[in-house]
């Protein structure tokens, strides 16, 4: 099997009624260290791989928060990381987002923002922003707005326009 081994404590723990994952606690610890709420972690790492640690994704993504190989040594997380470095570095990387977007007064579009960036490469979000003013879309609304330009980077006439600056995403 590729990737990290599941550390000793946490092979034979099982989920009990009111927990998500048997990292929870991992998810609590971190989210109390970084100030993010640990239950929008958990969503992301449930979403990318439903807790598995060792799962590899499209483009070499690794981990249970999904790093591409790019990203994960910036934040110190490699594919042989343990869990809770993994976790703790999708806090920091998630935070670290949310604060890129601070110019976004709404805190709930100011988390869409986030959560596209962390999905798509902030740089693919900022091509959507740029696409948005240029034509006319509110860029500080993810609902409608920014989300279209998004959606609308896998068409090469919108990804090939001037403002456009990491081409097609075909997420």
């Amino acid at each position: 099997m590729y990737g990290p081994k599941v550390c000793p404590s946490l092979e034979t723990k099982k989920i009990t009624d009111g927990q998500l994952s048997i990292y929870d606690d991992l998810f609590k610890i971190s989210a109390n260290t970084h100030g993010v709420d640990w239950l929008l972690v958990s969503s992301v790492a449930f979403q990318e791989t439903r807790f598995q640690p060792n799962a590899i994704g499209l483009g070499g993504a690794y981990s249970i928060m999904q790093f591409m190989p790019n990203t994960g040594p910036s934040f110190g997380v490699f594919p042989d990381s343990p869990p809770a470095v993994q976790i703790d570095a999708g806090m920091r990387y998630i935070d670290q987002l949310y604060n890129q977007w601070k110019h976004i007064e709404s805190k709930e579009q100011r988390l869409k923002f986030t959560l596209a960036s962390y999905n798509a490469g902030k740089g693919h979000v900022e091509d959507a922003v740029r696409l948005a003013e240029k034509l006319g879309y509110n860029p500080l609304v993810w609902d409608d707005n920014v989300e279209l330009m998004i959606k609308n980077l896998s068409i090469p006439e919108y990804y090939r326009n001037p403002p456009v600056k990491y081409g097609a995403y075909r997420g």
